[in-house]
This record gives structure tokens, sequence and C-alpha cells, in this order.
């Protein structure tokens, strides 16, 4: 018989093998027991319980010769059938994979997660130069023209949220880092029906992002074409806003959303 003093202790224990997960991110992919303890806010003797239980169930590895940890292939299997089973990706990735084949430029899919873009899936051109993103891989949304649309997207209630607890920060010289004129940047995108990342998130790379809806008309996701700022010129650039708008267009229409041809819902 499970006591409710029981059931607390065992719901505490899953949320702090939760914290540990969390702790590791793609800007710190390996962390010490010394270093989980200090980011959790845990005894190290419950860091290290944690962290056993967590390596025998394949969540966590060993990284070899070292006293640090990393993700383990279980996670991986985990994300993989999230990933898999997720409908948007699912219907987004034969869409993105003709897009990336017709423009000659990377394909990425992103959705808003916390505040943070998160790039969901990725099709790469089949070239040998190319941009190229990372799954799972977080930042900020603001300078990216995937985090713009998904920005543009938000009821106002929820934009004044985002900004007003959020420092916008710079990766580049030409990044938006003031509020009002990112503000009017949105406004632009509204209008637009895209967003443009005209090397705002790095130097040489431009971006063109399109929004996808769902049945409600909200913004779920967007999908966008990267590559090097010279092949984004003003011959090709009107060709690559259709290209992106179409294939958001194709991929909310496939999770039962509809954008009319001004770029709306």
């Amino acid at each position: 018989m499970v006591t409710r003093t029981n059931s607390n202790y065992q719901v505490r224990a899953l949320e702090r093998a939760l914290d540990i997960l969390d702790a590791f991110s793609l800007a710190t992919p390996e962390l010490s027991v010394t270093r989980l303890a200090e980011r959790v806010d845990l005894p190290k003797s419950t860091v290290v319980r944690l962290v056993a239980i967590l390596v025998e169930r394949g969540y966590l590895e060993r990284v070899p010769e070292t006293e640090s940890f990393r993700i383990g292939v279980r996670a991986f299997e985990v994300g993989c059938v999230y990933i898999q089973s997720t409908s948007l990706a699912a219907e987004a990735r034969p869409i993105m994979a003709r897009l990336a084949e017709a423009t000659g430029q990377t394909a990425n899919l992103g959705i808003l997660d916390r505040g943070e873009l998160v790039h969901l899936a990725i099709e790469a051109p089949d070239r040998p130069v190319r941009y190229w993103a990372t799954t799972g891989k977080r930042e900020d949304p603001h300078f990216t023209g995937l985090g713009k649309v998904l920005m543009a997207g938000l009821p106002e209630e929820r934009l004044t949220a985002h900004l007003g607890r959020r420092v916008l920060s710079g990766r580049t010289p030409r990044s938006i880092t003031e509020p009002g004129l990112l503000r009017l940047e949105l406004d632009r995108v509204r209008a637009n029906g895209y967003a443009i990342d005209d090397e705002e998130s790095n130097d040489g790379v431009c971006c063109v992002a399109a929004p996808i809806v769902d049945g409600s008309g909200m913004t779920v996701a967007a999908v966008s074409i990267s590559g090097i700022k010279a092949e984004f010129g003003e011959d090709a650039m009107p060709r690559y806003v259709a290209a992106v708008v179409e294939a958001g267009r194709a991929i909310s229409a496939r999770i039962g959303g509809a954008l009319r041809r001004g770029g709306t819902a």
C-alpha cells in the first residue's frame, strides 16, 4: 500500500530527476556531479543516487575517462519517438524536403517553447556548401526569421509578457535589440505574411520564414530556408519568399489549418 507520504516522496524524487535532465543543454552537454548539484540546488549525495538510476536506465551516461556525464541514448530514443509521432514534424518533413530541393537552401521547422525558439526539424539540400542548424537547438527568437514569425503570431498579452521578461540580446550588429523596433518589425511580418533574417542571427547568413497555423488560425510553428547571404539577392528573394510561404500554407493544410493568399489565417 502506497501512503500519502511515500507518494509525495516519489513525486519529489521524479521532479528532482527531471531537474537533473533539464540541467543539460547544447551549451552545457557534459556536467559533473558537483556542477549538477550546484545547478539543481540539491545535496551532492542526492544527485549521486539519482544520477546512478538515470545511468542505469540509459538516460545519462558517463563521459569516457572523465568524471562528467552526458545525455544517454535512451533519452535520444525517447526524443526520436516524439519527433516521429508528432504530426507537425511528420507532416512537415516531406514538404520541407521539397522546399530544400527547390531552393537549394536548408529548410527549418521551429516552434516556441517557454519563450525560446526550438529547431524541431531540418532538411538540408543536396549540395556540399550549405547552412546547417542543429535539431533541438534553443535560442532567442527575436533575431531569427522563424522566431519573428512565431512572435508575430502571439496574442498581444503573450507578446507583451514575453518582451517584459526577456532582454533582447544581440548576436550580430544587425540584431534588433530595442523592443519598439522589434514591434515595428513584427508589424511588418504580420502585414507581409513572412519574415526575413538579414544577417541578424549569423554574419553572412540570410533566412526567409513563414507561419504554420492550426485549425483555429493560431500560429503554431514556422518554416524557413537559410543560406549564405550572397544567394539571397534581389533576383532570388521573390522566388524564395513565394516558395517558403507556399510551404507554410501546405504544412498548415496538412495539420488542419489554412492560410489565405495574403498570409493571414
